[in-house]
């Protein structure tokens, strides 16, 4: 009879509670000499516990530094402008020091390849020392708010285009397609198909960039301007110099247009794969869902 009101009034502390001190609350509640005196404190302990929403409180904590690490992923994407901005403006200071303006074409390409390779090693710090919850999700929407909040900017805006509504739908693309190869690439990791993750971030990456730059070009662009059996290149021509006409049967045209979109969301999407890389090769809890 005891036993069993014992486990009745330790069901009534928050389960937190119950799991961090049920046994040794059981045991001194087993041993007491006044077990009905004891029994009713404990119970109005309890439910003190409960009312005064203690596990909330922790919740609250929780969520608090949840809203940080967010805010740091929505301001994030102006670190990677300004990173990128700096990268170019040092090619293009070297190409003029060394007057060979003939070789821009590569150092810009290369430079683009620095900010990207630089966020896989941000992307997986950033993963090790803050817990982002629910990553998949939060990382792609938290970037995206950030790029579409840069497209808002009077005139530091334009340099992810030169037409806005252009460059927010290929964002909100972007941030659906990620949210789904970011998907895609966590059950792999967590299914122990490292192989099979890698092969498809790879893959997938260059097929959502390839199909978001094509979403800037089709609502920014007329098909009269930017022919759309030239779709397949756009990506690859706005992240070099290479373009051999694609936009008004002119040179770099194309890359007057779309501008820094195309790297951005390139950076974003490194920095996406290289957190999941991380949050999705930990252990999960035992009992957690799959």
């Amino acid at each position: 009879m005891r036993a069993r009101l014992i486990r009745t009034v330790l069901a009534l502390y928050p389960a937190a509670i119950r799991e961090r001190y049920g046994d040794e609350i059981a045991e001194l509640l087993a041993a007491s000499a006044t077990p009905a005196r004891d029994l009713a404190d404990t119970a109005r302990c309890a439910l003190r516990d409960r009312l005064t929403h203690r596990v909330e409180t922790m919740t609250v904590a929780q969520a608090r530094t949840t809203a940080v690490t967010v805010i740091k992923l929505v301001v994030a994407p102006f670190t990677f402008g300004v990173l990128l901005l700096a990268l170019l403006t040092t090619a293009g200071l070297l190409a003029d020091v060394t007057g060979a303006h003939e070789a821009a074409p590569y150092g810009y390409t290369l430079a683009v390849a620095l900010a990207a390779a630089s966020m896989w090693w941000f992307g997986r710090w950033r993963a090790r020392t803050e817990r982002i919850v629910a990553a998949v999700v939060v990382v792609p929407a938290a970037l995206a708010l950030g790029v579409a909040g840069i497209n808002a900017m009077p005139y530091f805006g334009e340099v992810l285009g030169e037409v806005r509504a252009g460059s927010l739908a290929a964002v909100a693309c972007w941030a659906i397609g990620a949210a789904a190869l970011g998907w895609a690439v966590s059950v792999l990791l967590r299914h122990g198909r490292r192989a099979a993750a890698w092969l498809s971030s790879g893959v997938g990456a260059l097929l959502l960039l390839d199909a978001v730059t094509a979403v800037y070009v089709f609502t920014a662009l007329s098909p009269e301007r930017a022919p759309r059996h030239n779709a397949p290149l756009w990506y690859l021509s706005s992240m070099s110099w290479w373009d051999p006409g694609l936009v008004d049967d002119g040179y770099r045209q194309l890359a007057d247009s779309i501008k820094m979109l195309p790297p951005m969301l390139t950076m974003c999407t490194v920095f996406l794969l290289a957190v999941l890389g991380v949050t999705a090769s930990r252990p999960r809890p035992a009992g957690s869902a799959v």
